[in-house]
């Protein structure tokens, strides 16, 4: 990517274009903010990383000024740490993320991933009625995606919540931010958040912020993710991993409009549109008592479901395609062809891991080939070639559970036609043993078999 740092602190730049330039992007930088604007008008940037304080200009006529002449270029605000409340105002001045200063390393890779999956991957705020040309923004080659893009064009206009259902890998996110492209609040922030990553008083934190001393170690206020979308859409991803004692807070805040900080007295206001995605089953939640029945159909108003790989065969040569091309830009290679054997092999496969797994082994495929066409033999490599072989009665099953456990565990699946009792045969394991791990990786073995 091409990346415009504009810093007034000569030291802290220069450190930040090191770590861009060690990560293959090119960078160049200015501690002067007029020279830094005059520089980004006449040159086209994928990213900007802006201090808020600056002499001369500062961050924040920078950013007016700046979202007006190129709305496509993402700009990341630099804070010191203290002066969140600006970075927020940032945001909704049309900012796409904040980081604090000293820059940690691994959320500015977080952030550049972040960068390149929107403009690389989407391109999706494009998107309305199907029309010709547009497999540029996303892939429709079959009627379970035109349904998709049609319910993505309908629903992205209103203020209504969606919940979006999916397995893991199916590209979720990228639907919520197409939503979020098409709509009004475009030009205010989008805000993701993973729910299974936090648990307890530090969700609480990450999503409605804390007074300070609210619990150990906050030594400071600070503001929760729903204020941080104020004006704009929050993205809850894996929602089913809220606890059912957080779960209450979240109802309130959907129902009222308003949130209370952990350890504040006062309500605040918040004005966000709730996009939520899940890989679990939530009305079995519901039933389960694990999942509130009322903040599920708060959430559940539009409902869109993204349709795995394996049932979507006839967009993969398509989407191989895609990919390839991205990943040789980002390489700076010419793109691969991809013979015609190599497309067929790609249709046979499972794909657990949906079109992130696919992803990862185009990946592999384009670093190892060395002629400029893929072949099946760039596909397989040595460690999984059981797993992908066609003769599913020599396949060892017990060894590729070692090496791939989701992927065995599929395959026998599949081989045996959702027949557990089998499954469990081949796979050298006690039937409840199994079962557990079916839950454990959300697999329905009914999804196996075949209909008559």
């Amino acid at each position: 990517m091409k990346i415009l740092i504009v810093e007034d602190d000569s030291v802290q730049a220069s450190n930040l274009q090191e770590l861009l330039t060690n990560f293959g992007h090119q960078t160049v930088f200015f501690v002067d903010p007029i020279k830094g604007f005059q520089t980004f008008e006449s040159n086209v940037y994928d990213l900007v990383f802006l201090d808020m304080r600056m002499p001369g200009l500062d961050g924040v006529s920078f950013l007016k000024r700046a979202v007006e002449k190129k709305t496509d270029t993402k700009i990341v605000i630099l804070t010191a740490y203290g002066t969140i409340e600006t970075a927020v105002e940032a945001m909704k001045n049309g900012a796409f993320d904040f980081l604090e200063k000293p820059v940690d390393v691994e959320k500015l890779k977080q952030v550049i991933k972040l960068v390149q999956d929107v403009t690389k991957l989407s391109r999706m705020a494009d998107l309305s009625a199907p029309t010709a040309g547009n497999e540029e923004n996303l892939i429709i080659a079959g009627p379970a995606m035109q349904k998709v893009q049609n319910l993505i064009g309908r629903v992205a206009a209103l203020t209504t919540t969606v919940l979006i259902q999916g397995e893991t890998g199916t590209g979720k996110e990228l639907v919520a931010r197409a939503i979020h492209g098409n709509s009004p609040r475009k030009n205010k922030p989008f805000i993701a958040v993973n729910c299974a990553n936090l648990q307890g008083n530090l969700l609480e934190s990450e999503l409605f912020g804390h007074e300070k001393g609210a619990f150990t170690g906050a030594e400071s206020r600070k503001l929760g993710k729903f204020e941080l979308a104020s004006g704009g859409t929050l993205f809850l991803d894996e929602v089913g991993e809220i606890p059912i004692e957080l779960q209450s807070k979240l109802l309130r805040a959907i129902q009222e409009g308003e949130i209370e900080r952990l350890g504040g007295t006062k309500p605040v206001r918040i004005d966000v549109r709730i996009v939520s995605a899940t890989n679990r089953d939530l009305v079995k939640m519901v039933e389960k008592g694990i999942f509130r029945r009322d903040l599920y159909y708060r959430l559940n108003v539009f409902p869109l479901i993204l349709p795995p790989l394996r049932e979507r065969r006839e967009e993969i040569p398509a989407l191989a395609r895609k990919i390839l091309s991205e990943l040789s830009s980002s390489m700076g290679n010419q793109e691969p062809e991809v013979s015609s054997e190599a497309l067929e092999w790609l249709k046979r496969q499972l794909w657990p891991g949906n079109i992130r797994e696919l992803r990862n082994i185009l990946e592999r495929a384009s670093i190892i080939d060395e002629d400029g066409k893929i072949s099946p033999e760039d596909l397989i490599y040595e460690d999984t070639l059981s797993y992908f072989s066609d003769n599913d009665a020599s396949m060892d099953f017990p060894t590729l559970m070692v090496e791939n456990e989701k992927s065995a565990l599929c395959r026998a699946l599949e081989k045996n036609q959702g027949n557990v009792v089998a499954t469990a045969r081949d796979l050298g394991l006690p039937r409840r043993t199994l079962y557990d791990k079916l839950k454990k990786y959300g697999i329905d073995p009914s999804r196996f078999r075949k209909m008559e």
